[in-house]
């Protein structure tokens, strides 16, 4: 199953998805792909990491634009090639594991998919040819970050590799849904 996790800017999508890692990491589930976190300097949001899972080898894959310098994407915020080859490089080494049986199935997390990949075939290309992949043996269930004006685009195009795709918010009714179609439930969250 593939959830959307979807919001506003700045609805807390990314902190929330932080805390679903913690929780199935700290259960012994295993989690593979990429969070977005972004960096802050006195309330002021001065880059974006991606934090390469299941290493937390961290990458710094974006800084606002500067005057002057031409954003590659029109959305402000200037993308390091070198960086975005790393996450990709990351996310197809994910890929070409997928049929390896080393740590056992978890959930594949993407954030975020955004107008980059979705319609100018740029950015995280190789988090959408994952989640173009459907499910797999190594994530029978992905959870992927996108923002509430893309997501019913995102939904219907991959809805058709995954199956069902279901829409959640960054609160607590999302993660009591998406702790209950992980096999078996987290400890300490019983499936109702």
């Amino acid at each position: 199953m593939l959830f959307i996790l979807t919001g506003d800017i700045r609805t807390g999508k990314t902190t929330w998805l932080e805390a679903r890692v913690h929780e199935l990491e700290t259960a012994g589930v295993p989690v593979r792909g990429v969070l977005a976190p972004g960096v802050w300097r006195d309330g002021e949001k001065v880059g974006i990491e991606n934090v390469l899972l299941p290493s937390r080898e961290r990458v710094l894959l974006a800084k606002p634009v500067n005057w002057g310098q031409p954003p590659i994407d029109r959305c402000g915020w200037n993308f390091d090639a070198t960086a975005l080859a790393r996450v990709n490089a990351h996310l197809t080494g994910l890929a070409a594991a997928v049929g390896e049986k080393d740590a056992g199935p978890g959930p594949l997390v993407i954030d975020e998919i955004g107008p980059l990949e979705l319609r100018r075939g740029g950015g995280l290309t190789a988090a959408l040819a994952l989640l173009d992949g459907g499910p797999a043996p190594a994530w029978p269930h992905a959870l992927a970050v996108v923002r509430a004006t893309l997501a019913e685009e995102a939904a219907a195009r991959l809805r058709p590799a995954w199956g069902f795709v279901e829409l959640v918010r960054p609160d607590e009714t999302g993660a009591r849904r998406f702790r209950e179609v992980l096999p078996g439930g987290l400890p300490g969250h019983p499936r109702k």
